[in-house]
């Protein structure tokens, strides 16, 4: 047999062709499962449900923006009314926010000071507070509610960080 045949020999051969075509083959069939599962999983997180308590005379429902917080810049809105349903527009809103545990659980206590903001009206009973949130895990919000120079109450609000 001469080299020439040896070659084209390797070449036609049935399984070698093969063999880069199955691995390409392969590789693009995980990617596209690691890329749809993925997807899906991110679809099936659902959104945190606003939460409301009662705080001194007043009614507040919080939520996050984005819904699901990743690290980084999140904004915290907060809708506060009074028994009647009104919407409260006197009311200064102070915020403390405070790591609990990491991703993975572990309590984090004493991990610096803790994040405080104040919100901002930005209509008749709504009001914001932009924060930073560096780490994934849970984090405690505490939300101070005054009126009229007199303190109304507090209240705790978890947000888990992704």
């Amino acid at each position: 047999m001469t080299v020439a045949q040896t070659v084209a020999g390797a070449r036609c051969s049935p399984r070698a062709n093969r063999s880069p075509w199955l691995i390409a083959l392969a590789v693009l069939g995980l990617v596209g499962v690691v890329v749809g599962g993925v997807s899906v999983a991110l679809l099936r997180v659902p959104a945190a449900p606003p939460r409301t308590q009662h705080i001194g005379s007043v009614r507040v429902t919080f939520g996050t923006e984005p819904a699901l917080p990743w690290t980084g810049p999140a904004t915290l809105m907060l809708s506060i009314v009074d028994a009647d349903g009104t919407a409260v527009t006197d009311a200064d809103v102070s915020v403390i926010y405070v790591m609990q545990t990491d991703g993975s659980g572990r309590p984090m206590a004493g991990m610096g000071e803790p994040g405080r903001t104040t919100a901002s009206m930005i209509a008749a009973g709504r009001y914001v507070a932009p924060v930073t949130l560096p780490m994934a895990g849970q984090w405690g919000v505490q939300v101070f509610i005054a009126r009229g120079g007199q303190q109304e109450g507090q209240g705790t609000f978890l947000v888990i960080v992704r």
